[in-house]
């Protein structure tokens, strides 16, 4: 339905669905992994209709280019309330003459799903703005930089960029891209322990006992981010050793597979850390619903205390998972972090 709208408007009014639909999917059974898979899906048709809509306001592009996504949208891995993570891949082919068309398209596409409801990203990382379209040359350079020189802005666009996926058009482009990041990032131990630092960041919000760790004040006030205390820790575990060790996957879990067959997890290890990912995404799609029922905007804070005696035990066995992987990483990446 989405491909066959002819404006942003029409558009719009087919993703102001999506809350009741998630209510529905999650009402009957469907996983969490899918559920995630299923509204990516969605975001990308949106990209492709938009980007479609583009080329016939703007004309045919002069050369060849590649539309990313990046972040939880390359992972596909979106749920509601997803911020804008993507940029543009132009061929080097393309002189500099040429590349207004892609400012014009990218501006389009980025300002119509502000328009659609995915949400500017606050850190700017949008093909709109000039830093995050440029040509596979100037990509290729600029992730050469990144690694080389890995301050701490540097990793947290790494964090989001190299979780990436061609969207529409020269899918190419992207793999050449990514083999860049591979090649720079396997191959560099002081890169890696800036990702293993950056990966014990955000600690899960136990204390002693078990106990959960909540916000004391505040609008989220006994409230715990799942999002930034708990799914995020796993998707940079499994990103920060999928780098390590050349692993093209991005999906987390495909990620954590691949990790497996390649004897950088044993299998307990892998089974628990997509365990406790796809209970942390369960419990963060059950409080959408719960909030959409009750009127509210969706978040990704949760309260433990409104949870049941299995729920909080869940949410418990999850955050100690995460915490025992991230202990791991302190002694496999021991070297470089000294």
């Amino acid at each position: 339905h989405i491909g066959r709208q002819d404006s942003v408007e029409a558009i719009a009014s087919m993703v102001a669905q999506l809350p009741s639909l998630l209510a529905a999917w999650s009402a009957s059974g469907l996983k969490s992994q899918h559920v995630s898979r299923l509204l990516t899906a969605i975001s990308d048709a949106v990209v492709i209709r938009l980007l479609q809509l583009a080329e016939q306001q703007y004309g045919a592009a002069p050369g060849p280019f590649c539309w990313l996504g990046f972040g939880s949208q390359g992972r596909r891995e979106q749920l509601l309330g997803a911020d804008q993570d993507n940029g543009m891949i132009i061929d080097d082919s393309v002189p500099m003459s040429q590349r207004g068309w892609y400012q014009d398209v990218a501006a389009f596409v980025c300002d119509g799903l502000a328009l659609v409801g995915y949400r500017y990203c606050p850190g700017g990382i949008m093909a709109k703005n000039a830093d995050w379209r440029m040509s596979l040359r100037q990509w290729q350079q600029a992730v050469v930089n990144w690694t080389r020189m890995p301050t701490e802005d540097a990793v947290m666009r790494v964090t989001i960029f190299f979780d990436i996926r061609a969207v529409y058009g020269d899918k190419s482009l992207a793999d050449k891209l990514q083999q860049t990041m591979l090649n720079e990032a396997r191959s560099n131990t002081i890169f890696i322990a800036a990702l293993a630092s950056n990966a014990l960041g955000a600690t899960p919000p136990l204390g002693i006992f078990r106990r959960f760790v909540v916000e004391h004040d505040g609008e989220h006030k006994e409230s715990v981010n799942i999002k930034k205390r708990g799914i995020l820790p796993i998707t940079d575990i499994a990103r920060l050793h999928a780098l390590a060790n050349g692993l093209p996957q991005v999906n987390t879990d495909e990620r954590i597979e691949a990790l497996v067959k390649a004897g950088i997890l044993q299998i307990k290890q892998a089974r628990n850390l997509s365990d406790a990912l796809h209970t942390l995404q369960q419990a963060r799609i059950d409080d959408q619903c719960r909030s959409i029922e009750a009127g509210e905007t969706p978040d990704n804070y949760i309260n433990p205390r409104a949870l049941g005696t299995m729920g909080k035990e869940q949410l418990r066995d999850a955050f100690t998972i995460i915490k025992e992987a991230q202990g791991a990483i302190k002694l496999r990446y021991r070297s470089g972090l000294d």
